[in-house]
């Protein structure tokens, strides 16, 4: 046995938790892997996923080898024929019908890998369909979008400083499970309690008594998808109360006096039958917040997949932006990756905005991608507009999008189905050819995204613990080895074409570089190739790096780190970090302000009287991922009907039971769990589960984890008309017993 002692992070969620890993390197095997305690930021700390890539390193039916079907049967095929036929049907029939007649789907999973990342947009730009589809439709865009009008960058997340608050007001979010999404914090259990132990408070909004808010001071019921009304009259109370105080944000943000005038129908009186939320309880809540001292509003995905998902995302702001919470310490605040890549660019970049329609119903595009939930009404259309192709990058839309049985069903149709992933799974079993890439033990990774959402500054490179098999490739080469052969490139000449891309538009946005010529550049990187070349360049240049010539990070120091970088605590940015026009913040955009008739209508219309479905998380599952993977899919069944005692007493249904749910979509059976944790009217499902599908290779998903799909009784005629998110939360449905 030849030993070795690796560190890294943990590449499953946000947290990037600190690893140290004993492994057999002679052997290719994972002997164990432990919380690194020298890591500054986890301090020894993991979850229950910390272990799952190594599961899915072992799992006997990740495939290694490209597959096709042929006569309904899947063969291994070589890495050649698969790489030359992908290309050439895919050049075949853009030449024939269009660039737009092939839709791609780009899945979560990328946003883990950094070499993925880096290459996608050159992919994107390059590939130029506008059937783009991703899962940020059914995640975060909401908060993109207003991110985006706010301060000029979609990008550019405002991170609650949870180390230092003393008033944490949580809304759709369940932190103690996802260990902080878009709030990246190891052991988010001691720093909820380290609120607490300094003096704090911890408010959680939500439908449901989540972990989160077992652990908090105060639990507010709040009706699902009604989030948008509740903060409207927090900032009507606001102006009532006297209370808005931006401080120093006055002196760069625009429109405040808007927002008095906008908010006068939703006081809390007003909004209390539509939310649940009695007037008094919701003043209360606004006075202890405007009391403390460093209070802060945290919203997630819970407030961006429902019906009004861009109004409740850019109210998380606008109040913290009244009340001099944003950019505070304490408050919501902007991490300064070492990679720059959140720094504005030179001059304002245009809005990606409805650049184009969707070719069924002439929905908007955002940030060059049309809403998943349109994905299987694209497939379906026929004649001129016809979808031929479907590319998957490391994605299961059949699970992961509203109705995605339709989107099952959408695929079979096509003339060509090619699938980047390493699962033969609910949608790649419907491709023709399956090219699978490494795993995260066998390349290295940088935490490019979450560097980005930290609430405390940090580098960590992760090295790649084993040599994949001969001929493997990374997913970066798969992409980059298929673009260029459809375009009549090698793959080297797009990664030099990558290279000088990025150098050139490092010495556009930094001044300081200016001096340096392209060839310095290159040849200060030479020691680095592909994506950790690239990495090298962006450390170098960004607001730790040497500049290429002094001192300071480069890729080579950070190897030898191997616990990771402190870069320090999140500090005050604006208004150097806006990328707007003239440095401001309009805090009442026409795109965001334009979408409050339709909740004006919905107050009047007031609450239905029809069940509403929400979904949630477990801390053993990611997604869809996990679930094939013995050690966290054995135990009890975790895709229960969660329902309260009120309503199953009314309804007939038993604790371990069954009932029926029904959607203007679908209709399912489901195993009952009774619990006064959940809100009277309101059911829950978690996602990701569905593996039903025959002809699929992951036995224990399909045996153990079967589960019902929670998102095809989700209706894709319904979105968050702003961005085109899906609703997935606050689902009307009815339920009866089984």
């Amino acid at each position: 046995m030849t030993t070795e002692t690796i560190y890294r992070s943990c590449p499953t969620c946000e947290a990037s938790c600190g690893l140290v890993m004993e492994v057999d390197t002679e052997a290719k095997q994972v002997i164990s892997i432990k919380g690194d305690p020298d890591n500054h930021r986890s301090k020894g700390y993991v979850c229950a996923k910390s272990q799952a890539f190594r599961y899915i390193y072992e799992d006997p039916e990740r495939l290694t080898k490209p597959v096709k079907k042929v006569d309904g049967q899947w063969q291994e095929i070589g890495w050649e024929e698969a790489l030359s036929e992908t290309a050439e049907r895919l050049a075949a029939i853009r030449e024939q019908y269009g660039k737009d007649s092939i839709a791609m789907y780009y899945g979560n999973p990328n946003g883990h890998n950094f070499s993925t990342q880096i290459y996608t947009q050159m992919f994107i730009t390059l590939l130029n369909t506008e059937r783009f589809f991703s899962a940020g439709s059914v995640d975060q865009q909401p908060r993109n979008l207003s991110c985006e009008l706010l301060y000029g960058n979609g990008w550019v997340f405002p991170i609650p400083d949870i180390d230092h608050t003393d008033f944490f007001v949580c809304m759709g979010g369940n932190p103690m499970v996802s260990q902080g999404s878009l709030m990246s914090a190891p052991d988010i259990g001691s720093r909820l309690k380290a609120i607490q132990q300094r003096g704090g408070k911890i408010a959680v909004i939500d439908p449901r008594r989540t972990e989160t808010a077992d652990v908090a001071d105060q639990h507010i019921f709040i009706r699902p998808g009604t989030d948008a009304f509740l903060l409207m009259a927090f900032v009507n109370e606001l102006f009532a109360t006297h209370q808005v105080k931006p401080g120093r944000l006055l002196d760069f943000t625009d429109g405040i006096e808007k927002l008095e005038p906008l908010s006068a129908p939703f006081s809390p009186s007003a909004v209390a039958a539509i939310t649940g939320v009695p007037a008094q309880r919701l003043r209360q809540l606004v006075k202890e917040f405007c009391a403390a001292s460093a209070p802060v509003l945290y919203g997630r995905i819970g407030l961006c997949t429902q019906q009004f998902g861009t109004l409740a995302s850019w109210l998380v702001d606008v109040i913290n932006i009244l009340t001099g919470r944003l950019d505070a310490k304490g408050g919501a605040m902007f991490p300064r990756p070492a990679t720059a890549h959140n720094d504005p660019a030179a001059a304002p970049p245009e809005l990606g905005y409805n650049r184009w329609q969707s070719k069924a119903r002439g929905f908007p595009e955002y940030m060059s991608m049309l809403p998943a939930s349109l994905m299987a009404e694209e497939m379906e259309l026929q004649g001129e507009h016809q979808v031929r192709a479907l590319i998957t990058v490391a994605g299961n839309p059949v699970l992961s999008v509203p109705n995605g049985k339709r989107i099952h069903a959408a695929m079979e149709k096509l003339d060509f189905v090619v699938a980047f992933d390493f699962y033969i799974n609910e949608t790649t079993s419907g491709a023709d050819i399956i090219i699978p890439s490494t795993t995260q033990l066998e390349h290295s990774n940088y935490d490019f995204m979450f560097t980005s959402t930290c609430v405390r500054n940090f580098a960590q490179y992760s090295p790649k613990t084993f040599e994949p098999p001969e001929g493997a490739l990374d997913q970066w080469q798969i992409i980059n080895e298929v673009t260029a052969r459809m375009h009549g490139m090698t793959r080297a000449d797009l990664e030099a074409m990558m290279l000088d891309g990025m150098i050139a538009q490092l010495q556009a946005n930094a001044p300081e570089l200016a001096h340096l010529s392209v060839e310095d550049i290159k040849q200060k990187t030479a020691g680095h190739d592909g994506p950790e070349r690239l990495l090298d360049i962006m450390l170098r240049a960004g607001p730790y790096g040497d500049k290429f010539c002094g001192n300071g990070l480069t890729l080579a120091q950070l190897k030898q780190e191997p616990h990771g970088i402190d870069l320090g605590p999140l500090e005050p940015r604006f208004p150097e970090l806006l990328a707007t026009k003239f440095k401001r913040i309009d805090i009442a955009p026409d795109i965001i302000t334009g979408d409050l008739p339709r909740l004006r209508a919905a107050l009047k219309k007031g609450p239905g009287d029809r069940m509403l479905l929400i979904g949630r998380r477990h801390i053993r599952d990611m997604n869809s991922w996990l679930h094939n993977l013995n050690n966290y899919a054995r135990g009890k069944n975790r895709c229960t009907l969660l329902i309260n005692p009120q309503d199953a007493q009314r309804i007939g249904l038993t604790d371990g039971g069954m009932a029926r749910i029904r959607s203007r979509v679908g209709e399912f059976a489901a195993e009952v769990a009774i619990s006064d944790g959940i809100m009277p009217g309101v059911v829950s499902l978690p996602h990701g589960f569905g593996h039903t599908y025959r002809n699929t290779q992951q036995s224990v998903a399909s045996t153990l984890t079967p589960g019902i799909s929670a998102n095809d009784l989700v209706d894709d005629n319904e979105m968050d008309v702003p961005s085109g998110t899906s609703v997935v939360n606050g689902v009307p449905v009815e339920i009866t017993a089984a």
